[in-house]
């Protein structure tokens, strides 16, 4: 769901990684590249945001060749509030469609100590040979997960960072073996389940589960929707370590939906720490609601006397409803509702109606998700201040050479055209 952009074409841009999702506007980017590197920008950065990623990135362009290799250097690695931050000129190679290209030059380092990030990994390697990009995989906090990337511009200098740094007890290099999605699997031997049969017992749960292998430690409580719990697979043979993922994966294909004839379906996955569980709920959450968005009416402009049976009534009729939600007038604000249809035909139906009720016109228009009209109205903030950043910084410069003119005409044009 990036905000929508008119794209730079693919020459003398830089792309910039790893921003904070503290609402970095295109204005602030554009002071911060201005301290850090001493030069204005002439576009617009265009700054991609994704309610479902925890990183921003952005991009910027350079007209003068010179000023953008300059720029470029400056910025490789840099910090915005005390957080590491990159930044790579665009080259196709790099791309992620591309990296099978480049496994003779890329490099796997792993046990990188925790306090060292990008630009500290590149010092360790670039003594092997030129290095193109440098990346340490980080956390939403910023903080480092153990290992990262290394691509060097000659295979030559891969191998032989490979073979002198395969010996080192922290920074090791590994040759790079990129998995494709599907061979990807998260490895797990500890599962949730829930939705049991409420005369269960801890003996009942341990006699489902036992036939898909030896159960190491089994927990059980209780909350408002019934019992749950988390179980464990494991041996005591240190030579097995897939011992116990191997027996949870098929206890969770083997159990989860499964029907105990207790009007419910076993719920059986993969446990999850509290911050994954959120994190994989918002996701869902933001998925499915997506997914509704061309179904979903936002509905206002009716009376604080009507009811949620008045807005089925007139509603229904033009196909089947799947949720109606009214919310009352409250804090002299009008009130609203939301009605989700099952097809989105239908909904574009009803929007283009001119339906009443009670005499009055309804306001009927597709729903839009909160984070998206964030996002447009941050977008719109910005390119305001985006106008006004660069009137106040070019009106005070003293246009004399070449470079300096050709910017004012371009922003006059700019402003023309707006």
């Amino acid at each position: 769901m990036q905000q929508t952009i008119k794209k730079f074409p693919d020459t003398n841009i830089i792309y910039l990684y790893d921003l904070s999702s503290k609402n970095y506007t295109s204005t602030a980017l554009a002071k911060v590249i201005k301290d850090l590197t001493g030069y204005n920008l002439e576009h617009m950065p265009q700054v991609r945001r994704d309610p479902g990623k925890p990183f921003y990135t952005a991009v910027i362009k350079i007209d003068n060749p010179d000023k953008f290799i300059e720029v470029a250097q400056k910025l490789r690695y840099f910090q915005l509030e005390g957080k590491p931050c990159r930044a790579l000129p665009y080259q196709t190679d790099l791309l992620g469609s591309n990296v099978t290209r480049l496994m003779e030059q890329n490099l796997f380092v792993r046990k990188i100590p925790k306090d060292i990030h990008s630009e500290g990994l590149e010092s360790m390697f670039k003594c092997y040979g030129d290095v193109i990009s440098c990346k340490v995989s980080i956390n939403e906090d910023h903080s480092s997960r153990g290992y990262g990337f290394v691509c060097f511009r000659d295979p030559e200098a891969a191998a032989r960072a490979l073979a002198e740094s395969s010996g080192r007890a922290s920074s090791i290099g590994v040759k790079f073996a990129p998995k494709s999605k599907v061979e990807f699997r998260k490895v797990y031997n500890n599962i949730f389940v829930k939705n049991m049969p409420d005369e269960w017992l801890e003996a009942d749960i341990k006699k489902a589960f036992e036939p898909f292998g030896a159960i190491s430690s089994l927990y059980t409580a209780k909350n408002a929707i019934g019992t749950f719990a988390f179980i464990c697979f494991g041996n005591n043979d240190d030579e097995d370590r897939e011992y116990g993922p191997r027996c949870a994966a098929k206890a969770v294909e083997a159990m989860d939906n499964k029907d105990f004839k207790n009007g419910k379906l076993l719920y059986c996955k993969p446990a999850l720490k509290k911050s994954e569980r959120e994190k994989e709920l918002a996701h869902e959450t933001l998925k499915y609601k997506n997914s509704k968005k061309r179904c979903n009416l936002y509905v206002k402009n009716f009376s604080a006397e009507t009811t949620e049976e008045d807005l089925r009534n007139l509603f229904q009729h033009y196909g089947e409803i799947e949720s109606l939600k009214l919310f009352g007038q409250k804090d002299n604000k009008s009130p609203f509702a939301f009605v989700c249809f099952k097809t989105p035909d239908t909904a574009s139906q009803v929007k283009n109606a001119n339906l009443h009720i009670n005499g009055k016109p309804l306001y009927i228009n597709h729903y839009e998700m909160k984070q998206q009209r964030d996002l447009v109205n941050e977008s719109n903030k910005d390119k305001q201040d985006w106008q006004r950043y660069q009137a106040e910084n070019f009106s005070s410069f003293d246009y004399q050479t070449t470079d300096q003119i050709a910017n004012l005409l371009r922003l006059l044009m700019h402003s023309v055209q707006k």
